[in-house]
């Protein structure tokens, strides 16, 4: 049965703080995107983890909170409903050695909304989408409307 809570947007907090179940998050320096895990206690996470530049394939594993922050904030994604927390970590520990990543389809966002509400949604990949497709209506009308105001040339 689905939990409701009363908040939705990511709020900053400390290792003290979190609860086990919780999606957590994380912007490190110098990235334009947040990586998600969840907090399964402990001081543990379970996440989509790895790179291609520490040739890595990424695939779902546990790690120690520090080594998920990598020096980055803390916080927490809330939901107005979502999975009970024995649930939530039941699906990540379950999820454990995946290695289907994709950064569209599957990416650690996709992980941990899934994890704690049976849905796979990554808020960054739908905010990359419309932001995509903002820029190619942007250029379509700029286009048109230099198509249009131009005078005919005459050969």
């Amino acid at each position: 049965m689905a939990m409701k809570l009363d908040h939705s947007k990511p709020a900053p907090l400390t290792e003290a703080g979190l609860l086990p179940g919780d999606h957590i998050c994380v912007r490190r320096r110098s990235r334009f995107y947040t990586h998600h895990g969840i907090y399964i206690g402990n001081g543990k996470v379970i996440h989509f983890s790895g790179s291609v530049r520490e040739k890595k394939d990424p695939k779902v594993q546990e790690t120690d909170l520090s080594g998920f922050l990598k020096g980055g904030i803390l916080r927490r994604r809330g939901y107005r409903e979502r999975l009970p927390a024995s649930e939530t970590i039941n699906i990540a520990r379950e999820q454990l050695s995946e290695e289907s990543y994709s950064m569209i389809w599957n990416n650690c966002e996709h992980f941990a909304t899934y994890c704690a509400t049976g849905k796979k949604k990554s808020r960054q990949v739908k905010r990359a989408i419309s932001g995509l497709g903002a820029v190619a209506v942007g250029v379509v009308l700029f286009v048109l409307r230099r198509a249009v105001s131009s005078p005919a040339r005459k050969s």
